[in-house]
């Protein structure tokens, strides 16, 4: 067993290591190409020809990147060859490609859906509606290697054309000129961390990562102590790895490119393409925009005029003129990111049901909260010494003393009482004395019809002088049974079953025996000694029927006084204490009895219960251990529970029970409070962002009415 929990450990320590290991290498890697979203398997591998065309063509691009017109937006240094660029990938798609006006020359982009890559610039002729491409992917952009039956490997030979072509272009030259279609490019900055926000993950898969991390402390202690500290050290390293990401600023490899372009915006499209993520048709020069669906009522305020816009590469906008800033937005109305506490909500409410129910929680709260409040130590052997201690949940208290072991007024089906009736787990002490256990008259008649019975029935030669020798040793010879006494056995009978509900069937055989009318008639008979000296001859299976009888008739007797003798035992005057131990755990030195008290014959219960009486009714005791509780009763009784004092592993399990139950707590309700603030917020976040606007565009017009009848 040791050696499997020595493996666990050692596969959950390799297991942390990799993980962080793993994590350290992602987060340092080298850029890489976004994935196509657009490939459907499968691909082919790039062929032998086909890789020496593509280093010559990177290597050649490098060379000549002073003077040769890029084909992307990436420098050539950036082309770098990776093992995912041997995997060719067939499309068929349209290329999107869009133009600059700048002072630097033949800045052009190509598009494969929102999927920027890089085209070889002579191939541009080549472009068609639909257009049948190879491509492969380097470290940060694909690489077309094939356009409409052009291949790279006939590429070469056209790069002394290349010189050429540089030569033959202008300053300004362009794939598409639009006549008075310029767009000035002001500059190129990294996204803002308001702008950074609103692409940012909501943290959802950090608060499954956290909820399990408390799964794992929840796992931790009801486990191995072997597996108990690297569930922990487990557990916070996900917590701390996931608060970082929640709460990490973004790095500068984070932050996107954002080109800030001034033009005049029309509408119209992009080589009359139409973008369906886009809420109007409206182009900067060759650049179809993409604006945030709630820009749309205000997108169209700016057409025609010289326009500052700020866009992305993919040519979502973030800023447009004076008021559209999607920056502004997110400064003054925060992004609700709520779905994280819907997680963390639903993850508590789930584990605090199998705390509460899997694991013993009120005794560590109890004892965390009374560790925090401070507990003292007392030792006690009168109970005087008791009454006068100021006692606090907490506490150590060891009592010695001579006391009495309670009898519970009802019995938990859970557990097992080794003194029954007596419970030597909770003992009455005080100054009064026990009250014995009283002789009880009912016990007496009935121990007295059975041994009349017993006796007659089972005796072994006839006693009664009047009784011929002959005739007795004829009746013992045959089998017969003969009770010398009859009236006797009627006369305890009657004593015993005084009532007329009693001893039904008991009654009626001794009418039938006794040749009687009725009972009374038989009973009055054997009172006034008209039947003093009536013998009764039975066979043997009567003779067992008869004693049978009797048994049944008494036992009910006894059990009945005995529990009502049990009961009154329990009868204590007022105050003293009662000290309990809520594990069952019992205060008395005395061997608990091999035969439980009921499980006797009725007779020897009560002979029993006379030797435990005598045993536990003052019985010295010795109880000790940590407060729990302190009431007090009706009766004045103060009640001291107690818990068997904790080693230092079950002390920190109280600790760390108690604390996760607390996390588990305060995580369910504030987390369920800033879901419900957060949900409230995000839909009304739109709403004021739309005040906002009018508010600032009908500001300007009224600004504008005004001043206009001045001129």
């Amino acid at each position: 067993m040791s050696t499997i929990v020595i493996i666990l450990a050692i596969t959950l320590a390799c297991s942390v290591t990799a993980g962080c290991f793993f994590w350290y290498a992602m987060r340092h890697r080298l850029p890489l190409a976004k994935p196509l979203p657009f490939i459907i398997p499968p691909y082919r591998k790039l062929s032998n020809e086909e890789r020496a065309a593509v280093e010559c063509y990177v290597a050649q691009l490098g060379s000549q990147s002073q003077t040769l017109p890029s084909g992307a937006s990436s420098s050539p240094d950036q082309l770098l060859l990776t093992p995912q660029s041997n995997n060719v990938y067939p499309v068929t798609r349209s290329i999107t490609r869009y133009g600059l006006s700048t002072d630097e020359p033949h800045k052009w982009r190509y598009y494969l859906d929102a999927v920027e890559v890089h085209l070889p610039p002579l191939w541009e002729q080549h472009i068609a509606e639909e257009n049948y491409v190879e491509l492969i992917k380097t470290q940060t952009i694909p690489l077309v290697i094939s356009l409409n039956g052009h291949s790279l490997t006939q590429y070469s030979w056209e790069a002394p054309a290349l010189t050429l072509m540089v030569r033959a272009t202008g300053q300004n030259a362009s794939i598409r000129k639009e006549e008075g279609e310029n767009i000035e490019l002001l500059g190129v900055r990294k996204e803002s961390a308001e702008e950074y926000a609103l692409s940012r993950p909501d943290g959802m898969r950090e608060a499954v990562a956290i909820c399990i991390a408390m799964l794992l402390f929840f796992i931790s202690l009801g486990g191995s102590i072997v597996l108990m500290p690297w569930l922990i050290l487990a557990g916070v390293a996900i917590i701390a790895v996931s608060v970082w990401f929640i709460y990490r600023r973004p790095s500068e490899n984070d932050l996107r490119e954002i080109h800030c372009l001034r033009g005049a915006p029309k509408r119209w499209g992009l080589f009359s393409e139409s973008n369906q993520g886009q809420v109007s048709n409206i182009s900067l020069g060759i650049i179809d925009l993409i604006y945030p669906p709630h820009w749309q009522p205000y997108a169209a305020q700016d057409l025609g005029q010289i326009t500052e816009i700020d866009i992305y590469l993919n040519r979502q906008v973030v800023r447009q003129g004076r008021f559209l800033s999607l920056q502004d937005e997110v400064r003054n109305f925060p992004i609700q990111r709520w779905r994280k506490n819907v997680v963390l909500a639903i993850g508590s409410l789930i584990l605090l049901p199998l705390l509460i129910g899997w694991i013993p929680i009120s005794m560590p709260l109890k004892l965390s909260l009374a560790w925090i409040k401070g507990t003292e130590s007392l030792q006690v052997t009168q109970v005087s010494d008791l009454e006068k201690a100021s006692l606090h949940v907490g506490d150590s208290l060891k009592v010695n003393g001579s006391g009495m072991c309670s009898i519970p007024a009802t019995y938990q089906g859970n557990r097992s009482y080794a003194f029954m009736p007596f419970d030597c787990s909770a003992m009455y002490w005080n100054n009064a004395e026990p009250l014995p256990l009283l002789p009880c008259d009912i016990i007496d008649k009935a121990t007295a019809l059975l041994d009349t019975t017993s006796m007659q029935l089972h005796s072994q030669s006839s006693t009664d002088p009047k009784l011929n020798p002959q005739l007795a040793t004829a009746i013992h010879k045959s089998g017969m049974i003969l009770l010398d006494d009859f009236s006797d056995i009627v006369q305890k009978t009657q004593d015993l079953c005084s009532q007329e509900q009693d001893c039904v069937r008991l009654k009626n055989a001794l009418v039938n025996l006794g040749n009687a009318k009725d009972w009374q008639t038989l009973a009055h008979r054997a009172n006034s000694g008209v039947q003093d000296g009536m013998k009764v001859l039975l066979r043997p299976v009567s003779a067992e029927a008869l004693e049978n009888l009797v048994n049944t008739a008494t036992s009910s007797f006894f059990y009945r006084e005995t529990r009502r003798a049990a009961e009154a035992l329990n009868s204590l005057p007022r105050g003293g204490f009662l000290i309990l131990s809520d594990e069952g755990r019992q205060f008395v030195n005395h061997s608990a009895p091999a035969v439980s008290l009921f499980d006797y014959n009725a007779p020897d219960q009560w002979s029993e219960l006379q030797r435990l009486s005598g045993m536990l009714l003052h019985t010295p005791f010795s109880a000790s251990g940590i407060i729990t509780s302190i009431t007090t009763d009706a009766n004045g009784t103060r009640h001291i529970a107690l818990h068997s004092e904790p080693d230092s592993l079950t002390l920190w399990r109280y600790l760390a029970s108690s604390l996760l139950l607390l996390v588990l707590v305060l995580s369910l309700v504030i987390n369920s409070l800033l879901a419900l603030r957060r949900m409230h917020r995000h839909h009304m976040r739109l709403m004021e962002i739309h005040q906002y606007y009018e508010k600032c565009f009908n500001h300007s017009l009224s600004d504008i009415q005004t001043v206009r009848p001045m001129f």
